[in-house]
């Protein structure tokens, strides 16, 4: 196997913290763009709907990518080949969207309801295909190349969504409309520039590919946890509440959205440095880039804006008033900065392959979340699913 330990020059490291960056914003602003286009053009019941169907498709998307890519990237001996990961990943994937149909099957609802959350939901399953190559090309030392590929991806998909909505005003119609530009795009702008840097046939050999789903198990059932924390309050609402309340509850999610946005766009380029100072015995250097993960969550920047400028900025954004909820927003805000910073710890525990450790606890806090749902969420509404 060809040697891959010479470190990347300062030039290269800024590329991919350019496209990196790029690319991580504009995933995170699709999922914003077309939260606002849907409530602006169909209403807050739609926008509910979306909110849902979305929340479905990021907890179905930790079956998806399987937690494989802390794994991977930290993977410099090349234990597992790309061709065994790309399988994994097509296995992991498939077994998102099953999932996804189950969920929306069981959840109920007319046709529509069920069809929407399935479409919207397996948007999702795009990023997690595609995470697989990012993945590879920040292994090779060519993080920029991928995160390209992916940033011209998700705008593409973004502006073919905001322009069959804009143009129908359905829900349903647009998100059948991108699932097929999903897949052209995909194929058009991430496999070429993968072909001429590494093979991309998958390998399907069964023993490496369950090595790799065995290895990766403590990492995909915590972080599927960790979502379930994230998600919890979405379900919870859906549950006792209606579309309308969960259209208010995705309004006010958006600050702490931006939160962990900021916390991944900072650390995720760092998890290969973070597992070659750990190797290497650096104890020093890996904390120190710990703390910076900490920085990054940014929450007293974010949380002094929210306070005074927020729920202004947010109806503005939204076209709807949501001046009285002032207290959940604080809340929300609150609860997105602690789960960013628990994310960097995450991803620390995990390059330590201390993923049990990271497992228990997230055991520990998805019973306790699980209970305080179903104790505040009846009795408090939004107030309840925020705390």
């Amino acid at each position: 196997m060809t040697s891959h330990t010479t470190g990347p020059s300062r030039s290269q490291v800024g590329r991919d913290y350019l496209w990196n960056t790029a690319a991580s914003v504009m995933l995170s602003l699709a999922t914003v763009i077309q939260s606002v286009l849907v409530t602006r053009a169909a209403g807050l019941w739609a926008g509910g709907m979306f909110a849902l169907a979305i929340a479905v498709g990021v907890q179905f998307q930790t079956l998806g990518m399987y937690e494989v890519r802390t794994y991977q990237a930290t993977d410099l001996a090349y234990r597992f080949s790309f061709g065994t990961y790309l399988a994994t990943r097509l296995t992991t994937v498939s077994a998102m969207v099953v999932g996804i149909i189950g969920y929306a099957f069981v959840s109920g609802g007319t046709t529509d309801d069920v069809l929407i959350i399935i479409m919207v939901a397996c948007f999702k399953a795009f990023d997690a295909f595609e995470d697989v190559f990012m993945c590879e090309f920040q292994r090779r030392g060519r993080l920029d190349v991928g995160g390209r590929a992916v940033f011209f991806r998700a705008l593409t998909t973004t502006a073919v969504f905001a322009v069959a909505l804009v143009s129908t005003s359905d829900l349903l119609v647009s998100a059948a409309v991108t699932l097929v530009a999903s897949v052209v795009a995909t194929a058009a702008l991430l496999l070429p520039p993968a072909r001429g840097r590494f093979p991309v046939r998958p390998q399907w050999g069964w023993r490496p590919v369950a090595q790799v789903l065995g290895t990766c198990l403590p990492l995909f059932m915590a972080l599927f946890l960790s979502m379930f924390l994230a998600n919890a309050p979405r379900f919870a609402i859906d549950h006792y509440l209606d579309p309308t309340v969960q259209g208010y509850f995705q309004i006010l999610f958006m600050p702490a959205f931006a939160i962990n946005l900021i916390s991944q766009v900072v650390f995720r380029p760092l998890l290969t440095t973070m597992a070659t100072r750990w190797t290497q015995g650096d104890r020093r250097g890996f904390a120190a880039l710990v703390w910076r993960g900490l920085a990054a969550t940014a929450f007293a920047l974010v949380g002094l804006v929210c306070l005074v400028v927020g729920l202004p900025l947010l109806g503005a954004v939204y076209g709807k008033d949501v001046s009285g909820y002032l207290g959940e927003l604080m809340v929300v805000v609150t609860g997105g900065a602690v789960n960013a910073a628990g994310v960097v710890l995450y991803y620390a525990l995990a390059t330590m392959r201390l993923q049990r450790l990271v497992f228990a606890g997230y055991v520990a806090a998805s019973a306790a979340v699980t209970g305080l749902c179903v104790l505040l969420v009846p009795r408090y509404g939004m107030l309840g699913a925020a705390a």
